[in-house]
């Protein structure tokens, strides 16, 4: 991978900054795509099923302050939620795809209600119950999810990161017959992580009956997203470009491939076609963070450092304890040459999580420097916000 790097800057002239910022490409791009939260284990722990009471009251009071109906809460659909937030814990960051499972949010719920016409998904994290709702209805394509008159059921899961952040996972389904939903087929979750990466049609038990669950197939944009995050994580660049192309030939608007395709656009240098997928994932829902904080990454590779400063702050506007936007904020104003600035981000990003290397030799970088004191220091108050 760094070879290919390389080779896509080789005809341009390479300034100290370039050479900082190739020796940490690796570093920028997972950074960007979620940094996990250390746990702080002298916190109390939450009471999630009063939390997801709480949660579930504020979504039907919006609902009816709209003028539509209340939402049945469905214990299988929370079940699902609550599995998806718990695996978003683990992962440190919000996504729709189960990277465990290999599996969309569509077709974790049909395994268990196959039939259902319609379903959507909203997931976030931020620090309290009232703050995930108000985040959700101020992003267009979350309040669209929350306030579509067609669901008739949702299924809320929380689960907590042992520190300062919540994970909500909400799960919608319009019923078939505008009854409940009954009884659900199967758990994703009964069969071993993995399975469907693997491509082994697992048999999962519920109850009395049983149901082959295959992975996806060649005709499911799933089936090449999946295939393109492997190449990808074993360090290939031109099969997951292909194969994240081919599952948006299948579906053009499927965000999860436009994401990662984007990253992929970045480690080889195409970097105005990543900006140009960024934007627009950007411009559908402003509440990606890691959309943005990628975004800011693009920004660092072409040199436009104030630009990239900007996005890294809006992450952490609503994600203050990103340790790897912090530390990416950092390497932003080092080469604005705002030193004392960069020393604050990187001390930042150290607070959060000691053992971010990368941070720990960029604050020893700028504070060797004759003019590290030399700027303003930069502003630590945040609010707080959702993914």
């Amino acid at each position: 991978m760094k070879v290919r790097q390389a080779r896509a800057w080789q005809c341009i002239a390479i300034t100290r900054a370039q050479r900082l910022a190739l020796t940490m490409v690796r570093v920028l791009l997972v950074a960007a795509a979620g940094t996990a939260l250390p746990a702080h284990p002298q916190q109390a722990a939450p009471d999630l099923h009063a939390l997801a009471t709480e949660a579930l009251h504020l979504l039907n009071a919006s609902r009816i302050e709209a003028g539509l109906d209340r939402l049945r809460l469905d214990p299988t659909l929370s079940l699902l939620a609550c599995r998806h937030s718990q695996e978003q814990v683990a992962g440190g960051r919000v996504t729709h795809h189960s990277s465990e499972f290999g599996l969309s949010t569509e077709r974790r719920v049909r395994i268990s209600f196959p039939h259902v016409p319609r379903l959507a998904e909203n997931v976030a994290r931020n620090r309290s119950v009232e703050h995930l709702h108000e985040s959700l209805l101020a992003s267009e394509g979350h309040r669209r999810n929350r306030l579509d008159p067609a669901f008739t059921d949702v299924g809320i899961g929380l689960a907590w990161d042992g520190g300062y952040t919540l994970y909500l996972t909400e799960v919608f389904v319009t019923s078939t017959d505008g009854g409940p939903l009954g009884k659900p087929v199967a758990y994703y979750f009964n069969a071993s992580p993995g399975t469907y990466e693997r491509r082994d049609d697992p048999r999962v038990e519920q109850g009395a009956q049983s149901i082959t669950i295959g992975s996806p197939r060649p005709d499911d944009p799933e089936y090449w997203t999946n295939r393109g995050i492997n190449d990808y994580r074993a360090g290939d660049l031109d099969a997951p470009e292909a194969a994240f192309r081919k599952a948006l030939e299948l579906k053009d608007d499927y965000h999860y491939a436009e994401y990662n395709l984007a990253r992929v656009l970045i480690s080889s240098g195409s970097l105005r076609q990543a900006v140009d997928l960024l934007d627009g994932l950007i411009e559908s829902d402003p509440g990606d963070l890691d959309a943005i904080a990628t975004r800011g990454t693009a920004s660092l590779f072409l040199e436009n450092y104030a630009e990239a400063a900007d996005f890294f702050r809006r992450v952490l506007r609503q994600r203050a304890r990103d340790a790897g936007a912090w530390y990416n904020l950092g390497l932003s104003l080092e080469f604005l040459d705002r030193l004392a600035d960069a020393e604050t981000a990187y001390r930042q990003a150290l607070d959060i999580d000691p053992e971010l290397t990368a941070a720990r030799i960029g604050l020893a970088r700028v504070v060797r420097s004759p003019n590290h004191l030399a700027g303003t220091l930069l502003p630590l108050e945040f609010s707080n916000g959702t993914s």
